[in-house]
């Protein structure tokens, strides 16, 4: 009877869909590498509410090599406004990057950003569905901002619109962990003169005089160095990031099309962790553990292994010999379609 038992709660649906906290599998960390500035920019939005309980929308835009950040208070969160911040913040100062990296927002998807990035030559990518850890730069960033908000004095929290420029400021002017420098050093050359070294009288006064080859010369030589010691520090941190992250590691890759489950964006406290419906596993990239599904219907759906949920453990729907001969040759052909039936009479997923 414990057997029965536990076969029975193993293979119910609501269980499973309901109840499951995290797929059975988890892939490894894979960490995103860039040697230059403005080899890849991240976006993303950000928002909070003023002191009139309205919502703020910020786009929040990153160097992903530098770590420079940027945070640009919009009026909503659509292309137009997107385009015009990027062009009159981003590409008019820095020039234009190599590759965009968002979200699937339908603002960054949009025909307009698409337009624009196409005249600019610009490369535009982004992460699968509901996985944030795919712009973990920006997703970071943001969680500092909004550590670094509620910190202000009273006065200047009611109008932290106002003072998210200086926020990022002295966040750009801090030396980051990952790279050792500063975002400021690293992107313009120098260390920035702040109030406080005014303050106590400690700017630097260089009575050289130098021409402008002479200067150029060796900016471009500390910048390649800066360059070259902030990678190595890079690539110590994310190797040190993904041994961590690694250690949580369970399962294997999803097997070739096999049955899974979809996990779903939860809009409501009960609403259900995983989607009903079956999919198959119709492609897969090893490298970065994105796997493209299929359902019954033949609607596609691409998502990380980590918001899949492995069911191939529930009973097949017993088949007569005709119908097992049909699906071996449709196998084939096509990718097989996998028909979960209860094993207790409670129907199909």
């Amino acid at each position: 009877m414990e057997h029965d038992i536990r076969e029975y709660v193993k293979c119910c649906q609501r269980c499973i869909l309901a109840k499951t906290p995290e797929p059975s599998a988890r892939a490894p960390l894979q960490s995103i590498k860039t040697s230059t500035p403005m080899e890849l920019v991240c976006l993303d939005f950000w928002s909070a509410e003023d002191s009139k309980q309205r919502s703020v929308d910020v786009l929040v835009v990153t160097d992903h090599f530098t770590k420079l950040a940027h945070a640009f208070p919009c009026v909503n969160q659509k292309a137009k406004q997107v385009t015009k911040k990027l062009w009159d913040n981003v590409f008019c100062v820095y020039g234009f990057p190599q590759r965009i990296h968002t979200d699937q927002g339908t603002n960054f998807e949009s025909t307009l950003i698409a337009e624009l990035l196409k005249l600019a030559g610009v490369a535009k990518s982004h992460t699968t569905a509901y996985h944030p850890m795919g712009n973990g730069e920006t997703e970071r960033f943001n969680r500092t901002l909004g550590s670094m908000l509620p910190s202000l004095p009273l006065k200047e929290k009611h109008n932290w619109p106002e003072q998210i420029q200086t926020l990022t400021f002295a966040y750009n002017a801090t030396v980051h962990e990952t790279t050792g420098y500063a975002p400021f050093q690293l992107m313009y050359g120098r260390i920035p003169k702040l109030p406080i070294d005014v303050m106590f009288g400690q700017v630097l006064h260089d009575p050289v005089i130098v021409d402008y080859s002479s200067y150029v010369n060796s900016l471009m030589s500390y910048l390649h160095e800066a360059a070259h010691i902030a990678q190595k520090h890079t690539e110590k941190q994310q190797k040190k990031q993904a041994k961590c992250y690694n250690r949580r590691i369970k399962g294997t890759h999803q097997h070739w099309r096999s049955s899974a489950s979809s996990k779903q964006k939860r809009k409501r406290k009960l609403a259900d962790k995983w989607d009903p419906t079956v999919y198959t596993v119709k492609d897969r990239n090893l490298q970065t553990n994105v796997y493209k599904l299929i359902d019954e219907e033949g609607k596609s759906k691409v998502v990380h292994r980590n918001l899949m949920l492995d069911i191939s453990f529930l009973p097949v729907e017993p088949q007569s010999d005709e119908n097992i001969q049909s699906n071996v040759e449709d196998t084939e052909n096509e990718s097989c379609s996998f028909e979960l039936s209860d094993p207790v009479g409670r129907g199909k997923f």
